[in-house]
């Protein structure tokens, strides 16, 4: 029966639905085999790091993460998103090995495999076992009835068969994930970032309901919507409350949303400080923010503080073999260049890191910026324990060798360009509450400085100097 105009369109969405289907199927055999070779690949990294049956637990940690850091670059990946990967995989080959297969055959899809993890995370073998049984079983129905399971129901079932038979009553579970509430701050564009608490459910819902009824309150000429309300009584609250047992909370209210006195690291264009440039300031643990927003932090920070990294201003960039610990200067100096732990992927800020010599004190390194580097503790137990090594190149540029031959460099994040004895130098650079950078001065240079800088702070707070 030759095909109408009106079955066309029918058929080729049918198709399209179909391939779809396959390569989605495909997708998963894929994902599967990635979790396998992960594995394998583990295993041969251990071998490469000299594990042993003798060696010590210490060794063996020290072993996975030297894997996990290698797997992460690698991949181009964050090491929490390569640590994962590495966990999964060593559960997937071993006692839930019956859902990697699923996984394989394209009869359970990644999230749902994630959830079959989760949910039999720390659990007795047989309780474990039962868990994972709801969602292979969902999975057969699946395919022979045609019945369409999706995470979320999955996870439904999956937790009442969890709840029905975990020989742990469920208070004293929630008592121990208690312990691991924390406030968390995720980055997003145009200057904006997501703002989390991980806390017990009750107390999550009271707080969005507080919110809700305050946002409700509806005042003339107020035209936010009642989310927006919402979220600026939240940063009110949180940046204006006062605790009666904290007297530092009183003299840090800020007052309106906006208003902070930072105790934070922000770098600003000196040009842009002036309001002479249009130039992003740097918020650090976020990124670029605009003008106003760093004027109005500049302003309200209570004191300032200049880097020295010229030598007419008078920093010193080396202290030789005499001083095992850098100077105040110079670990400054060092946790602004470098910005963030200079592992490659890591993202830890540098004032919370560690400053290492790239070559060793006892083997005739400096404490030098051009021996000096910021480590968080974690990498720099990875770089004395495994098989990891570090050479500093010029302009602070840090080469990195894998245990498996791997070569990755890190680049600072403020590259400071020296400047030799006699050349033309820039002002001096204040900073509020942090450091500010050097960017060049048109040739109409500031006779004071510090005159421009309090009639900056003038401008934006009334406040005497």
């Amino acid at each position: 029966m030759p095909a109408t105009p009106d079955a066309m369109p029918h058929a080729a969405l049918e198709r399209e639905l179909a391939a779809i289907s396959a390569r989605e199927s495909a997708i998963r055999r894929i994902h599967a085999d990635q979790y396998r070779r992960v594995q394998r690949a583990r295993e041969l990294a251990a071998v490469v790091e000299g594990v042993t049956a003798a060696s010590t637990s210490r060794e063996r940690d020290m072993a996975t993460r030297s894997f996990v850091a290698e797997l992460a670059t690698t991949l181009g990946q964050h090491e929490a998103s390569a640590s994962r990967l590495v966990a999964e995989a060593e559960r997937l080959t071993g006692p839930r090995r019956a859902t990697l297969d699923a996984l394989a055959a394209g009869e359970l899809a990644l999230t749902q495999v994630r959830s079959v993890l989760e949910l039999t995370q720390d659990l007795p073998a047989e309780v474990a076992d039962a868990v994972e049984r709801v969602a292979l079983d969902a999975a057969s129905d699946a395919t022979a009835l045609g019945i369409v399971s999706t995470n979320a129901d999955l996870r439904r079932r999956m937790r009442r068969v969890r709840e029905r038979m975990h020989p742990e009553p469920l208070a004293d579970r929630h008592a121990r994930a208690v312990a691991e509430r924390h406030v968390c701050v995720d980055p997003a564009p145009d200057g904006m970032a997501w703002f989390g608490l991980y806390v017990e459910a009750e107390r999550a819902v009271a707080i969005d309901a507080r919110l809700t009824v305050l946002a409700a309150r509806e005042a003339s000429g107020d035209t936010r919507t009642t989310a927006q309300r919402a979220a600026d009584l939240a940063a009110d609250l949180l940046l204006g409350g006062v605790l009666a047992d904290d007297e530092r909370t009183r003299w840090g209210v800020a007052g309106a949303t906006g208003a902070v006195r930072p105790c934070i690291n922000v770098t600003v264009p000196m040009l842009t400080l002036l309001g002479l440039d249009d130039e992003p300031a740097e918020l650090e643990g976020y990124g670029p923010i605009d003008r106003d927003s760093a004027l109005r932090l500049a302003a309200h920070a209570p004191s300032l503080r200049r880097i020295l990294v010229h030598p007419e201003i008078g920093t010193a960039l080396s202290y030789g073999r005499d001083h095992y610990r850098a100077p105040a200067d110079l670990d400054g100096f060092v946790r602004v260049r470098d910005g963030r732990c200079r592992f490659p992927g890591c993202s830890r800020r540098a004032e919370y890191a560690d400053l290492d010599h790239t070559v060793a004190r006892a083997h005739g390194g400096e404490t030098a910026d051009t021996n000096l580097g910021a480590l968080c503790r974690h990498h720099h137990r990875l770089k004395h324990e495994s098989g990891w090594r570090v050479v500093q190149e010029e302009g602070g540029v840090m080469r990195w060798t894998s245990p498996a031959g791997h070569v990755l460099r890190t680049l600072p994040e403020r590259p400071f360009m020296p400047v030799g004895a006699g050349e033309g130098v820039d002002p001096p650079v204040a900073q509020a509450e942090s450091f500010i950078d050097d960017p060049p001065i048109p040739p109409d240079p500031l006779d004071s400085f510090e005159d421009e800088w309090r009639s900056l702070i003038e401008l934006y707070d009334p406040v005497p100097f």
